[in-house]
């Protein structure tokens, strides 16, 4: 609701368009809003937060956010285009908050209430100190990395992922005024046409894309986020925060997002298109389009568009399936290591016939076993019941899955013959249980059953 409210507020005070307001209380309200709306962010995001005291937590973080917006516009007044860091070390004074079973069953002592007042006041403001070391130190880095030496080479596409981390962080602005961006040539085009793709289209394509993988509480978090970040692509202040709850909350879509904008630079440099915007007009605060740049558009323009679409959706898919593996690996190693003991170690054939059958989904997705040698070759009714990490802790030698033909290879060496049979007796059992006719015991008469009672008594 914030950033939406920030969107609206956006575009309704928008300097170029004209409002029954003079142009100098437009641009105050809009600076105004421009600092409330994300406070209210951040009160919003602590709330999600458990405390021992939601009131003490709301006004500590509101009071916490205040402060640093002041300290921060009348220290350091161009050095904070975007609010991001106000809200990251805003939030710094929820974990103070925690709710905690002695302050719960004790109540909370007065020099323990001193002791969370000091953290609530300080560490935010260690915390900000801290960013803006972290950013001079990246400034500065930046400033000696990035020659016209450096952007005539393909290392330049690093630029692109550099630019969406520090947007992330709220200080793009040190990138928009490098003297070494400000020329007019192919790779210049090509790093402004991905960062607007990347957070017009990439961004929500990417997280509607991770929503499909999400658990059903989610999942409507990740959609509404993702028809947020469609209407405020254009507004700096909600792009940043956008993309800093996707690096937060989740790392491995923004990892996905950085990769997707390094193939979105090289797509853009082999079509050569031309851009709509300068590094001038680049989210300082808003992004700002030239005149006509929809009236534009080429068959190279469509071909880019439905590129950002397609190679975030592959990245975050690929990102998934991995992250899914891994946890699933992780998951086994972690309860073969509380049991005590490794299948590949154990030599008893009943062990491993559970664990086949458990690995390839039950007894009833088995369809034919046989034997070669002393490699076992397991064929299944349904492929994607298969447990592939789990079948591959079975065999201390290499696994292989013939999904083509729904087949498993496994060399089980001298175990090979007796797992086999056991195998084979089940699927003949199961043989066994089918018939076409079965035959139904007599009816229960219910009726003569209680006159029977009624009579004994």
């Amino acid at each position: 609701m914030p950033l939406g409210l920030l969107a609206i507020v956006s575009y309704a005070l928008d300097k170029r368009i004209p409002t029954l307001l003079d142009i100098e209380s437009q641009t105050l309200l809009l600076e105004v809003c421009r600092i409330i709306l994300p406070g209210c962010f951040a009160i919003a995001a602590a709330c999600m937060v458990p405390t021992f005291n939601r009131m003490f937590q709301i006004i500590s973080v509101a009071l916490v956010y205040a402060f640093l917006v002041a300290f921060s516009l009348s220290k350091y007044q161009n050095f904070f285009t975007q609010p991001t860091s106000w809200i990251i070390s805003s939030l710094v004074a929820t974990l103070f908050l925690l709710p905690n079973n002695d302050i719960e069953s004790e109540g909370l002592s007065f020099k323990a209430f001193l002791s969370k007042i000091f953290c609530i006041c300080t560490f935010p403001f260690i915390s900000l100190f801290t960013i803006m070391v972290v950013v001079k130190n990246i400034e500065h880095s930046i400033l000696i990395t990035f020659t016209s030496v450096f952007l005539d080479t393909f290392l330049s596409c690093l630029f692109v992922p550099i630019y969406e981390i520090m947007l992330t962080l709220g200080f793009s602005s040190l990138l928009n005024s490098l003297v070494s961006l400000q020329s007019e040539n192919e790779i210049i085009h090509a790093m402004l046409n991905s960062i607007m793709l990347v957070n017009m289209i990439s961004l929500p394509a990417i997280i509607i894309t991770r929503a499909s993988f999400a658990k059903s509480y989610n999942r409507l978090f990740l959609v509404f986020l993702s028809f947020i970040a469609c209407l405020t692509s254009k507004i700096g202040s909600c792009i940043s925060v956008e993309l800093l709850i996707i690096m937060f909350f989740y790392p491995g879509t923004f990892l996905a997002l950085c990769f997707s904008s390094i193939f979105m630079f090289f797509l853009n440099l082999y079509l050569q298109i031309g851009t709509f915007t300068s590094f001038y007009m680049l989210y300082q605060p808003d992004l700002i389009l030239r005149n006509l740049a929809f009236l534009q558009l080429s068959t190279s323009h469509f071909v880019v568009i439905a590129f950002s679409i397609f190679i975030p959706f592959a990245m975050q898919t690929l990102i998934s399936k991995i992250g899914k593996i891994n946890h699933l690996k992780n998951k086994l190693k972690r309860r073969f290591k509380n049991s005590g003991f490794n299948l590949k170690d154990i030599k008893n054939p009943d062990l491993f016939l559970i664990s086949i059958l458990n690995g390839i989904g039950g007894k009833s997705n088995l369809k034919a076993v046989w034997l070669d040698k002393e490699v076992l070759f397991i064929k299944v009714f349904d492929y994607k019941k298969v447990i592939i990490p789990q079948i591959n802790l079975i065999s201390k030698r290499r696994i292989e899955f013939i999904r083509s033909e729904n087949n498993i290879r496994i060399p089980l060496g001298a175990l090979s013959y007796i797992v086999w049979k056991r195998l084979n007796n089940i699927i003949e059992e199961s043989a066994n249980y089918t018939s076409d006719e079965v035959e139904l015991s007599d009816q229960f008469d219910i009726k003569g059953y209680v006159l029977n009672l009624q009579e004994k008594k």
